[in-house]
């Protein structure tokens, strides 16, 4: 009897013991946790600010691509209705100095003129 008092007290002791273990494991597996949580909150705000980039990236291209053809169609119609290539290249002249001038930079210095071209 005094054996089996012995036997089930070493089996308690052994059982705090690993209790004591296990608790000191789940504390350290709690911070690795904590760890991996922040890090994938960085990586998430960090995919976030990318994905905003290259939307306005798109954005960007868009408007450049709808710009550009709103100069094509402008210098197709100034040079398609008859006139001579002259008269298309004046047209193409003007469309840079009205671009030129709408330019928000009012103090950069135009390297286009308003003058057209003359035929000689």
């Amino acid at each position: 009897m005094i054996w089996g008092y012995g036997i089930m007290g070493l089996i308690l002791a052994l059982l705090w013991w690993q209790n004591g273990s296990l608790q000191d494991e789940l504390k350290e597996q709690h911070t690795i946790n904590k760890m991996a949580i922040n890090a994938n909150e960085r990586w998430e705000a960090e995919i976030s600010k990318l994905n905003s980039e290259f939307a306005k990236g798109l954005e960007t291209l868009s408007e450049l691509k709808s710009k550009k053809e709103v100069e094509r169609v402008y210098v197709k119609e100034r040079s398609s209705n008859t006139n001579s290539c002259i008269d298309a290249i004046n047209g193409v002249y003007e469309r840079l100095w009205e671009r030129e001038n709408n330019r928000t930079n009012k103090d950069a210095k135009s390297s286009y003129t308003n003058e057209p071209i003359s035929a000689k």
